[in-house]
């Protein structure tokens, strides 16, 4: 029995919904508006937990550099006395030819007020102790702004991955899409008697796991969304653009590594160190004496055989001291500068292998992407014909799925290409010193 109509509309509805599924798998992507990075770091920079506690170390930093200078300027000290004495007790004296004079040698109630100014003359250990507060709190303020850019590498980490997801989203949707278009085919091709119960079932095997990969897409997001919430307090739009892509070519390494070489970790570093050559400086001074004044000014109610109320004093004091101690206190900061020297080098030269890793992760992004989007593109063809194949009966059901799933894994490449890539020129920056402003927003 012959079915000459059946036949024709089958492939003529499955030619249409071929073309149809092509255009829905190439269309461009729905324009969308996420905050540029630009305002995550700032929002960042406001509230980011990190950067507060970094930016609290330097106050206290601050405040024991004061305290280390307050230490080394003079100081003016007042006390006051006041002694309930059993009895009072004077002196009458009577010379010849002259009216008695009484001396008040204990009061009843005395009162003794001093006034005290302590100068510190040479002491050339608290010198050196000040420089090295000072030299602590450059050190601080370097470190906050290092702290700073490990914060803005995980917003940028996070922001694309946000991107990522959402792009895979998008992606996922259109292979939903396609699936269940395949699935309606399909179908349409079984009441036809030219696809099988198991063309039908593999087609909505490919619809569910459409699905599947939406879902996942939808965790990731969260998942950044959440994440950069965290980091900087700003909400997340719900619906980011695709990642820009960007395949120029970076500067020269030799760019960069000028940058990195003034890096904030390598300049705190230096800092560091050479706080602990002032501390190890302070040590051997110790091994110098100390001079030191004072002015005291005294005020009593019982003046005894002075006769005067109000009296001063001044003195000078040298200290030194000589000790096991001290030699041990001073061989133990002369290995604590050297071990920050040490450091200091460490540090250099950690920050120069990270910029070079980071513009060799660019320059492998590049190819990447550039691959990734031929791959892309490849698949897609791939997929356009084999759907042409199968709706005019020259090609099976499973190599239209096994090219599906092809096409939709050469466009996960692509989206996570574009988005490691736009990430790697994010750190290279951030690495060799520059800030990320407008122009990682481009």
């Amino acid at each position: 029995m012959n079915h000459p109509a059946r036949p024709i509309s089958s492939r003529r509805l499955g030619t249409l919904a071929c073309r149809v599924i092509a255009l829905a798998l190439a269309g461009p992507a729905p324009a969308f508006a996420l905050q540029p990075l630009s305002e995550f770091i700032a929002g960042a920079a406001r509230s980011n937990t990190d950067r507060k506690e970094a930016l609290l170390s330097v106050a206290q930093q601050e405040r024991e550099a004061l305290g280390a200078l307050g230490r080394s300027v003079p100081a003016l000290g007042v006390r006051g006395i006041y002694t309930r004495n059993q009895s009072e007790t004077k002196i009458d004296l009577a010379f010849p030819g002259q009216p008695p004079i009484s001396y008040l040698i204990q009061p009843l109630n005395q009162f003794d007020g001093f006034a005290q100014l302590d100068v510190p003359l040479v002491d050339l250990a608290a010198w050196a102790r000040i420089r090295a507060a000072n030299d602590a709190v450059d050190a601080a303020r370097l470190n906050a702004e290092a702290t700073f850019i490990e914060v803005q590498k995980a917003v940028a980490r996070s922001y694309y991955q946000l991107i990522g997801a959402r792009a895979l989203r998008d992606s996922a949707q259109r292979t939903l899409a396609a699936a269940e278009q395949s699935l309606a085919l399909t179908r349409e091709r079984q009441e036809g008697g030219v696809a099988t119960q198991l063309d039908v079932f593999r087609a909505s095997a490919e619809v569910e796991r459409a699905r599947g990969n939406i879902a996942d897409a939808d965790l990731t997001a969260e998942l950044a969304r959440r994440a950069l919430w965290t980091l900087t307090g700003v909400r997340a739009d719900d619906a980011p653009p695709q990642a820009a892509g960007d395949l120029s070519e970076e500067a020269p390494l030799e760019v960069w590594e000028a940058g990195g070489r003034e890096a904030p970790a390598v300049r705190a570093a230096a800092a560091q160190r050479k706080g602990a050559e002032a501390t190890a400086h302070a040590a051997r001074f110790s091994l110098v004496p100390a001079l030191s004044g004072t002015a005291q000014e005294h005020f009593t109610n019982a003046p005894g055989f002075v006769a005067r109320g109000l009296t001063y004093t001044f003195n000078a004091t040298l200290n030194w001291r000589l000790d096991l101690t001290t030699w041990a206190n001073m061989r133990s900061q002369e290995i604590s500068a050297e071990i920050s020297r040490v450091r200091e080098d460490r540090a250099r030269q950690a920050a120069m292998d990270r910029v070079h890793e980071a513009w060799q992760r660019v320059r492998a992004g590049i190819a990447k992407s550039r691959s990734a989007r031929a791959g892309s593109e490849s698949a897609q063809a791939a997929v356009a014909r084999a759907r042409e194949r199968y709706a005019e009966g020259a090609g099976t059901h499973l190599e239209l799925v096994q090219a599906e799933r092809d096409a939709f894994g050469a466009e996960v490449s692509r989206i996570q290409a574009d988005a490691d890539l736009s990430y790697a020129r994010a750190v290279l920056r951030l690495e060799a010193g520059r800030p990320l402003g407008a122009e990682a927003d481009r």
